[in-house]
C-alpha cells in the first residue's frame, strides 16, 4: 500500500502543476478538468490513510457511468 500512496502523492503533485499552467495560460475548462482529478487524488489519499488508521472508509468513485 505504500508504493500506492507514494503514486497517488506523485499524481497529485503532478496535477497540481498541470492545474497551475493551464490557469496561468487561461484554459478554463481544461483547469476544471484538472482540479476534478486533482481532488479524486486526494480523495483517495484521504481514504487509504483512513483505511490505515482503521478510520471510516471513503469508497472508491466509479468510473463507469
Amino acid at each position: 500500500m505504500d508504493s500506492e500512496r507514494r503514486n497517488l502523492r506523485f499524481t497529485q503533485a503532478m496535477l497540481r502543476e498541470l492545474r497551475q499552467k493551464a490557469e496561468a495560460d487561461g484554459e478554463t475548462l481544461l483547469t476544471y478538468l484538472i482540479d476534478m482529478a486533482y481532488l479524486e487524488a486526494s480523495d483517495r489519499l484521504r481514504a487509504n490513510w483512513s483505511a490505515d488508521d482503521g478510520g471510516g472508509h471513503i469508497p472508491k468513485r466509479s468510473t463507469q457511468g
